[in-house]
């Protein structure tokens, strides 16, 4: 393939937009501290996602053993290599707070939302953004923030200095990826509550059935059943009627929240989730005196 030209066709970002450090959130809360950002995309066409936690850089391309090229990001396994995909093609960056995206001179060019990025020139990254690396369509969906607007992004997690909201009670995380699960677990663990964590419905539905918790975090999309049909199940057990259920789910729209309160949910948080979020649904519904 032709590297891409610029023509009547195709337009260049020139010059790095938005890139304007935000001033910091004025707050006295801790929660600013340790927590990684977690990007998902989506390969269009496919049913292929790749979902990592984001470190301060961040190849994206494919991999070359006989180079000792590893990419952080390897688009190889999903064709990278027949649709112009680079070895070392861009990079994903964790700047000034926000997630930035570089082309690093790629024979066939990254795209931003349909425009062809100037080499080594930073752009903003954003959620629902489209990047296109070589001709690989790449939906971008940011699955968990640190915090509401801005994040410091030191992922040393023994440096996690968050709210004691809780005092002990135990919280079931139903959620497949280990990156989410993980975070999840972590932070509600330094928040003072008892976590147990399942990738699977079958398997939380063993452990609710075993063990009533004090409250669920679920995630409403999970590979082996409908993550509702959990909530459905424990409003049907003795003392379940009033168990707080936050469902989770990368589908935002009112028709997936009005499912999950149908499902008997007590809160619905799209994704992206912030540590804010995340501690204020269970919080207000275990701890209401605590979290005002």
């Amino acid at each position: 393939m032709k590297p891409d030209r610029p023509n009547l066709d195709t337009r260049h970002l020139g010059t790095p937009a938005d890139l304007t450090p935000i001033p910091p959130r004025v707050t006295t809360s801790p929660l600013q501290h340790g927590l990684p950002w977690v990007i998902e995309l989506r390969i269009v066409g496919t049913a292929d996602t790749i979902l990592v936690q984001v470190h301060e850089t961040m190849i994206i391309g494919r991999s070359d053993p006989q180079q000792s090229i590893y990419p952080a990001i390897d688009l190889g396994p999903h064709g990278g290599q027949a649709q112009g995909v680079s070895r070392q093609h861009a990079v994903i960056l964790a700047k000034d707070n926000r997630i930035l995206i570089k082309d690093l001179a790629s024979v066939n060019g990254t795209r931003l939302n349909g425009y062809l990025l100037s080499p080594n020139q930073e752009h903003r990254l954003r959620n629902d953004d489209m990047l296109t690396i070589g001709q690989l369509r790449l939906q971008v969906h940011f699955a968990f923030v640190p915090t509401f607007n801005t994040a410091p992004l030191d992922h040393d997690s023994s440096e996690l200095e968050l709210p004691v909201v809780g005092s002990g009670q135990h919280i079931l995380v139903v959620e497949d990826d280990t990156n989410v699960g993980s975070i999840y677990s972590e932070v509600l663990k330094q928040a003072g509550f008892k976590v147990t964590w399942m990738d699977s419905a079958v398997t939380a539905l063993g452990q609710i059935a075993h063990e009533l918790p004090d409250a669920i975090v679920l995630d409403t999309l999970l590979p082996d059943m409908d993550g509702l049909e959990i909530a459905r199940y424990v409003r049907k057990q003795a003392g379940g009627r009033q168990l707080p259920i936050i469902a989770v789910s990368g589908a935002t729209g009112g028709f997936q929240m009005n499912k999950a309160m149908e499902a008997g949910c007590d809160a619905f948080l799209g994704k992206p989730v912030s540590v804010d979020d995340l501690l204020k649904a269970v919080a207000s519904r275990l701890t209401p005196v605590l979290s005002k």
